[in-house]
Parts: structure tokens; sequence; C-alpha cells
């Protein structure tokens, strides 16, 4: 277990993982003292000698910029290695094959936000398109993650993105008596019920995230 920093100790932390990500590389015990308002290189260096003793970093002695934080199981650790995920654009449902084709854009997101063990390669970005799931939550022009897979390969209850016409929605899928069931969780909206085979309703896939930028 790492020890307890004081409030210096985690000031001096905190600029150097926040230097680390900004510059790709950490910072030299100058650049430390100057950020810190430290004129000694031995005040920087005894700080950093704490944070070793405590668990936080690893040094190479002799290096201008040997540090090397070690907050690996960090959950705010960010990855330098971010995927840029296509954004759906206004696509017909009867025409899936080009939601890849002509995105509207990308958006890039750390994988820190991606649910374990999903590919972002098999991931969307979409605007929902109407308030049907605010009981749940969702509202009209949320961003949506969506994990691009088969509908047959769906369970009954899952948050799923569709196409019904040129509207991107957010419905629960559920599939009974050889019909598509896209159900809302808003009651002032119906739910709305396809043949698999309906060129009028495409099912993206699953909800994996939902992304909004406050007001």
């Amino acid at each position: 277990m790492k020890g307890r920093l004081t409030a210096r100790q985690n000031e001096a932390y905190e600029f150097i993982r926040t230097y680390q990500r900004r510059h790709h590389k950490p910072p030299t015990l100058q650049e430390i003292g100057e950020a810190l308002g430290i004129r000694s290189t031995n005040g920087v260096f005894k700080l950093l000698r704490a944070l070793e003793k405590k668990g936080y970093l690893r040094r190479d002695p002799g290096a201008a910029r040997g540090l090397h934080l070690l907050d690996s199981d960090d959950p705010f650790a960010l990855t330098d290695e971010v995927p840029s995920l296509p954004v759906i654009s206004r696509t017909a449902s009867h025409e899936p094959e080009r939601l890849r084709a002509r995105p509207a854009g990308f958006l890039s997101v750390d994988p820190f936000f991606l649910p374990r063990g999903l590919d972002p390669d098999a991931c969307l970005i979409g605007r929902a398109g109407d308030d049907g799931m605010s009981g749940e939550g969702i509202f009209k022009g949320d961003l949506l993650l969506i994990e691009e897979v088969p509908w047959r390969t769906l369970n009954n209850r899952e948050l799923v993105a569709c196409l019904v016409g040129e509207l991107l929605l957010a419905r629960r899928f559920v599939f009974a008596n050889n019909r598509i069931h896209l159900q809302p969780a808003n009651r002032t909206y119906l739910e709305e019920v396809f043949p698999p085979d309906d060129p009028g309703c495409y099912v993206v896939g699953r909800i994996r995230a939902v992304f909004r930028r406050l007001p």
C-alpha cells in the first residue's frame, strides 16, 4: 500500500503527472523547482525521494528526466493511445452500409471510458434523435457510444441504438413473435414494432456509454 502524501508532496506528484501527459516525457528537477517555487535542486530531490519511498515514483539516478510514475492502477491515468471513433451522419435505415462510409466527423474517446474488452474498431458515435429514453437518463442530442453487433446476437431488454427512417433512436430491444420491438422509457412515446427485414428499421447495435456536455 502506498504511503499518504503531504500537501507539498501531492503538489509535486500532480505536477509531474500533468507535465508527463502534456509533454509525453517527465520534467527535469529544474522544471519541477520552477513550477513549485523551490529554488534549490536539493529541495526538489527531497520531495522526489519522499515520493519514491512512499511508492509513487521510481527514479533513474543520473538521468535528467529519469522519473517514472508508478500509477498504473490509477483509474484517472489516461492513456496516450486514444481511438478516434466515427460519428454517424444522417443515414437512412435502408442504407446501413453508409454508416461508416460518410461519417460526420470523428470523436477521440480515451479507453478509460470504454467498457473493458470493447474493441474500438467495432464502435460508432451517434447522437440520440429524441427523448424516448429520458426515463433512463438519455436525452435528445446525447452522444451514444454504439458497439455494432447483429441484432440476432442481442438479448431482450438490451439498450440499443437503431435507425428508424433517418432518425437514430435509443430504445430497449425485445424480439418476440418474430418481431423487433423498440421500447421507449418515456411514456409519451409509443413502442414501435417491425418485422426483422423491414427496411424502415435497422438496429445498429448496443449502447455502451453515453456522453453529454453540460450547459
